[in-house]
């Protein structure tokens, strides 16, 4: 087995047209059957008034058509910043699916989780209606947060962004970040008027109870949830879901156990019939709604993804050595 450290890595996540491309297909076989998802695995930890300080995830996935499986463990530990720690760690396995041997371990810290989860998000916002040039509103400010502007930014007509969180230093942090990056971006004092300037929005965060209220939605904006991954989590209000025009699932069943669409399905408001598969959605290469009509998009983040990016990781690694 070769082991592969975080600076072998990170070269190979610069190729942002080559991970869309490999994220992608790793959408569309999952949409056609063809990448089995064993249930995703969480360590939820609670402080003592219950609420989150950290969770850990384990998601796994192989296909007939590649010759890999992998196993991806992620944790995100959201006090570690006071200790002079990154939120984010993790690490990644990839074994032959035809001998069973490992073949590689990505000590990536995490990273390779956070790109692949860029890359959704940016082939999600694709799917906006309309062709005119999008405002794009971004609910958080860690890491997921930053990179969803840029990814987002960088691959479609975005014409301002603006961006909400419940900290203004860590608001004006993320900022000045994205100013670094060649991507301004303004501050709104609430969710409400940041929702109000934006036609595509983005929650990135780890809450467990609404941030995003149906009041704050108009009825031609496209909404992409990716905090709520395990069960507990929420960031939208399950009423935005009933009005939605069309609700894109990167997995029902994952979606109905871990995601936004769980609460909403709980509470008697959709049912599978109004959701579209992901995968799907990016095969037609085009919107399923006009850009007058709410979309919303529900990403618990999938094994597709993480094997689809580990496999385009280690080729590319192993084609680079000399």
């Amino acid at each position: 087995m070769q082991i592969f450290q975080l600076g072998d890595i990170l070269p190979m996540l610069e190729d942002k047209a080559g991970i869309l491309a490999a994220v992608k297909h790793g959408f569309i076989s999952h949409a056609r059957g063809e990448i089995d998802l064993p249930n995703p695995m969480q360590i939820l930890f609670e402080r003592a008034d219950k609420s989150l300080r950290a969770d850990c995830h384990v998601k796994a996935a192989s296909s007939a058509a590649m010759p890999y499986f992998c196993i991806k463990v992620a944790s995100g530990f959201y006090d570690n910043p006071k200790l002079g720690l990154p939120v984010n760690n993790g690490c990644v396995l990839l074994f032959s699916s035809e001998t069973g041997l490992p073949l590689a371990l990505f000590q990536d810290e995490g990273h390779m989780t956070s790109v692949r989860t860029a890359a959704a998000g940016a082939l999600s916002a694709q799917l906006a209606g309309g062709d005119r040039p999008k405002r794009l509103g971004i609910i958080g400010t860690g890491h997921q947060a930053e990179l969803q502007a840029l990814w987002i930014a960088s691959t479609m007509d975005i014409s301002e962004v603006c961006l909400w969180g419940r900290s203004k230093d860590k608001a004006r942090a993320l900022a000045a970040r994205l100013a670094s990056h060649g991507c301004p971006a303004q501050i709104a004092p609430s969710v409400a008027t940041l929702s109000a300037q934006s036609d595509i929005l983005v929650t990135t965060t780890p809450s467990t109870a609404p941030i995003l209220k149906n009041e704050h939605v108009r009825d031609d904006q496209h909404i992409i949830a990716m905090g709520a991954d395990s069960p507990g989590k929420q960031e939208l209000d399950p009423q935005i879901l009933a009005r939605a025009d069309a609700i894109i699932v990167d997995d029902f069943a994952q979606c109905t156990a871990h995601g936004e669409l769980g609460w909403a399905t709980r509470a008697g408001l959709v049912g599978q019939d109004k959701t579209i598969p992901l995968g799907e959605a990016l095969a037609r290469n085009e919107s399923p709604v006009s850009g007058d009509d709410i979309s919303l998009v529900d990403l618990t983040g999938l094994g597709a993804q993480d094997l689809a990016l580990a496999a385009f990781v280690y080729e590319n690694l192993i084609t680079s050595k000399p």
